[in-house]
């Protein structure tokens, strides 16, 4: 008896951690050669591009994170520090994909997104903005460690954009 409770069981746990995982994942943008199968055309910031379907990081991911108030002041931006494999990884991606966007979609809404200017060693991806108290709290909820500042005046500003790197169209 307890065998087929705990069959019965078993699909509703890993349902939900399925579902927890994908609360927040980090998306790739695609290049013009890769397959129309493999990515998703999305809107962000009034502004269109293809991302992969597959998330190059998710919430699983995800060893801690420091919100801050945003630079509009209306919504809060994040910085995700990764596990120590993913830090590795994200160095690998962001040396190879330089120029490319790698896109923040919060359950099924994507938030925002940054532009990868270089090896990213430091193990931390940054959205600007585009969460809100109730998300932060998700977060905590979900056991993702909360990084305290270290001072009461620890700001967070977004960087310059290099100039070659700055899209013509945008």
């Amino acid at each position: 008896m307890r065998s087929l409770a705990l069959i019965l069981i078993l699909p509703l746990l890993l349902g939900a951690k399925r579902k927890d995982s994908g609360l927040i994942s980090f998306h790739l943008e695609s290049g013009q050669e890769n397959q129309k199968e493999e990515s998703v055309q999305i809107r962000v910031s009034q502004k269109i591009f293809n991302i992969f379907k597959k998330p190059a990081f998710n919430q699983r991911d995800i060893d801690s994170f420091y919100p801050f108030l945003s630079e509009d002041g209306e919504s809060y931006g994040i910085s995700f520090k990764l596990k120590k494999k993913k830090i590795k990884e994200l160095s690998t991606l962001s040396t190879v994909a330089r120029g490319r966007r790698l896109v923040t979609v919060l359950g099924m809404q994507p938030v925002d997104y940054v532009v990868i200017d270089g090896p990213i060693q430091h193990g931390y991806i940054t959205c600007w903005k585009g969460f809100t108290e109730k998300s932060i709290e998700k977060f905590k909820s979900l056991k993702i460690k909360l990084i305290e500042p270290q001072s009461s005046d620890s700001i967070i500003s977004p960087p310059e954009p290099l100039p070659e790197l700055i899209d013509p169209q945008e």
